[in-house]
């Protein structure tokens, strides 16, 4: 079946790119002269007085660590007297790892950076700020995304540590092999919560005894939840950020779509949904919710897997009041605690790669599932040609700018879970978990909370 753009999404035409564009200026202003980080990187005569000098740059995932391994070919091959070696940390043990070691002086040179460990590698001086020689910040804030906003400082000191990969949004996927079986076409396509079920109910495959073989629908609860709640208008926290917002008619109503899904339509299952994107790409499931870069995990490791990917539905099909989460996934940061000759290569190594136009469009953004955050590569044919960067596009003005403290994660996670288990009456949840999600605020000053810098906030329900 060849899938039709639906009414919500567009080809990346001039006029998509310039929603693109708008998402939140200035930060994607248009502009001219400097090279990407705003410092144009210039090859020196050589690096490090021409001594030999050795550099681990950790990474978790061994789809990016490829590029990243041909970034240290092509740096090397300028300075031979310098190795770079990549090195692969899985992720259960990576964070701990660098938490223990670099305070001590001990851990890499460079690591990738997740978005979600911010608050705590900020508060405990475990990133070293950009420098100068590096990048220039006010041009990264007139340039690129996210730094207007307020998602790459560092909350209280307006620090800068990294740069974006790129901006990911909530995208529906669709198997079309299990679609086009159920006799669906490109009308089908839901564009609201109630089209949703109805979709997810009749694409469930069940046994002989019953038991879903194919959720029609799977997702990461948290995740949904956390766009379902701004879909409807509502924060997340408080004004000034100290408390959640959870016993409320949107949060619940959040629930309820879970609640329906999984005891009345019987189209998700736990299990598979406990395997996340894993179990959308094993086709246990038809339909899957989840941040784009998903596509860059199918695009790599299920080549032969025919899918596609669509905007979220929201309650009435509108993209208004918000469409849901946007987030700036962030990489490379530099260890503050090696000696100087060590940061000096480190910066030099980032610098020379952040500042290609090349990198931004084809490793860190499309080939990732992200739309680039650079204003000036927007119209790189690349991007143009790009049909996940194009179907984002349509709802990237609607995209609220804030990335969860993993503690809220988990307790929204916790609660997601006892519901789909049916663990409880909906409204004791909500109060048990609300309790729970300030117990965790409140071990932190502050975890900057920025959800409030969405540029249609007056949108959103008032004096909330």
């Amino acid at each position: 079946m060849t899938m039709k753009m639906n009414r919500r999404q567009l080809i990346l035409s001039s006029a998509a790119l310039a929603t693109v564009t708008a998402l939140r200026n200035p930060a994607w202003a248009d502009g001219h002269g400097a090279r990407a980080t705003g410092v144009p990187y210039s090859k020196k005569q050589q690096i490090n007085n021409g001594e030999p000098i050795k550099l681990e740059y950790w990474e978790w995932s061994g789809q990016r660590a490829d590029y990243q391994r041909k970034w240290a070919e092509a740096y090397m091959a300028m300075y031979p007297n310098v190795e770079i070696e990549v090195v692969l940390q899985p992720w259960d043990s990576y964070w701990p790892s660098l938490i223990t070691n670099v305070p001590a002086g001990a851990g890499p040179a460079m690591w990738h950076m997740h978005a979600s460990k911010q608050a705590e590698f900020c508060g405990g001086n475990l990133m070293d700020p950009i420098p100068a020689s590096a990048a220039d910040p006010a041009y990264l804030n007139a340039n690129w995304a996210g730094f207007s906003e307020g998602a790459m400082a560092c909350a209280g000191s307006g620090s800068i540590h990294t740069v974006p990969m790129g901006a990911m949004m909530p995208l529906l996927f669709i198997n079309l092999e299990k679609w086009d079986a159920a006799g669906l076409t490109a009308d089908d396509v839901p564009t609201t919560w109630d089209e949703l079920r109805a979709v997810a109910a009749r694409l469930t495959e069940r046994d002989a005894r019953g038991r879903i073989t194919v959720a029609g629908l799977s997702m990461d609860g948290q995740e949904w939840l956390q766009n379902a709640v701004y879909q409807q208008g509502r924060y997340l926290f408080n004004a000034d950020g100290s408390k959640v917002q959870v016993q409320n008619p949107e949060y619940r109503a959040a629930l309820q779509f879970i609640a329906d899904l999984v005891h009345e339509d019987k189209a998700l299952d736990n299990e598979i949904a406990s395997k996340r994107f894993d179990g959308f790409a094993a086709e246990q499931a038809a339909m899957y919710i989840g941040f784009s870069w998903i596509a860059g995990f199918l695009r790599a490791n299920k080549p032969d897997m025919t899918w596609a990917a669509h905007l979220l539905p929201t309650p009435d099909g509108e993209l208004s009041p918000a469409y849901g989460n946007i987030r700036f996934a962030i990489e490379a940061v530099v260890n503050p605690y090696v000696d100087d000759a060590t940061k000096a290569v480190a910066w030099d190594f980032w610098h020379f790669n952040y500042s290609r136009d090349d990198v931004i469009v084809e490793d860190l953004a499309l080939f990732n599932g992200f739309l680039p955050p650079y204003s000036k590569v927007l119209d790189d044919a690349r991007v143009q040609a790009d049909v996940l960067a194009s179907t984002m596009s349509a709802a990237g003005g609607f995209g609220v700018v804030n990335d969860l403290p993993n503690v809220i994660r988990d307790e929204q996670l916790e609660l997601v879970t006892a519901v789909v288990l049916g663990q409880g009456d909906l409204d004791a949840l909500l109060q048990r978990s609300e309790a729970a999600q300030n117990a965790r605020l409140a071990e932190r000053d502050d975890w900057n909370i920025i959800e409030r810098n969405y540029a249609n906030h007056p949108l959103m329900i008032a004096d909330q």
